[in-house]
């Protein structure tokens, strides 16, 4: 797990923006589910305290690192809003293959609105979204930007995203951490994603003892308080993506999970 700033990605571009933060998949952005509901509601862990209202589970957070992970281009930082917003031009072709999601336009437009307050700590304090804009990227002569299409021949068109400012602020003053979130779209179950995304939310200085977790402490550490009957089925369903999570470099074993190697990290 790499959480420098700016590096080369094997990809090629210049690595200057991380597929996630130290904090995001730790203070309840992403509801722990591919089932989320609409919520209004203040979420208060250790790591953090927001107020949120937003549909966001699993699914967006692939499509989000994926849009994070895959951009083509970031604008430069001279010409970047006034406020540190972030700009990024976007093949959609490949988000949705990195995410494993083919029809974007619903989690999109929850992604879009989404609004979110960041309350604690006080350095990430504000208020805004993920995504504030999604646009098809134009010149500046005013024809648009495309790439060729593999695939059917002719030209595809590049989306322009607009970061939100959310997200920004944990950028600008968050620990950065980089990974493929491909595998973790994999995943079958929500519960396993957030588990995993979680797991890579820990420090780069987390070793092997450091970064083990017992898998009940760690499923209400991403759901919050839940019944028994509840973490008895989300205990299940991470058992059931055991093989996934071996593959990706995470280990279960007596009744821990942990990350054993970097298989998942670029």
């Amino acid at each position: 797990m790499k959480t420098e700033k700016k590096e080369k990605r094997s990809c090629g571009h210049d690595k200057s923006l991380p597929t996630a933060t130290g904090r995001e998949h730790k203070i309840g952005i992403f509801q722990p589910t591919r089932r989320p509901e609409l919520i209004n509601t203040t979420i208060e862990t250790k790591w953090g305290k927001i107020r949120i209202k937003a549909r966001l589970g699993q699914q967006h957070a692939d499509v989000f690192e994926a849009i994070c992970h895959e951009f083509e281009e970031r604008t430069p930082y001279d010409y970047e809003m006034e406020d540190g917003r972030i700009k990024l031009l976007v093949d959609p072709a490949k988000i949705r293959r990195r995410s494993r999601q083919i029809n974007l336009k619903n989690i999109l437009s929850d992604l879009r609105a989404a609004v979110i307050e960041i309350i604690e700590p006080p350095n990430l304090q504000c208020i805004g979204g993920l995504i504030d804009n999604i646009d098809f990227a134009k010149k500046s002569d005013g024809s648009y930007i495309t790439k060729r299409n593999p695939l059917g021949g002719g030209e595809r068109p590049i989306w322009r995203v607009d970061l939100g400012k959310a997200f920004c602020k944990l950028v600008q003053k968050d620990i950065w951490i980089d990974y493929d979130p491909q595998p973790i779209a994999a995943l079958r179950h929500g519960i396993t994603q957030a588990v995993v995304r979680f797991i890579l939310s820990n420090s780069k200085n987390s070793g092997p003892k450091t970064n083990k977790w017992k898998i009940d402490t760690i499923i209400t550490n991403v759901t919050g308080q839940i019944t028994n009957e509840e973490l008895r089925n989300r205990r299940r369903e991470i058992l059931s993506d055991k093989n996934k999570l071996n593959d990706i470099g995470i280990t279960i074993e007596n009744g821990y999970i942990f990350q054993t190697n970097k298989n998942i990290s670029v």
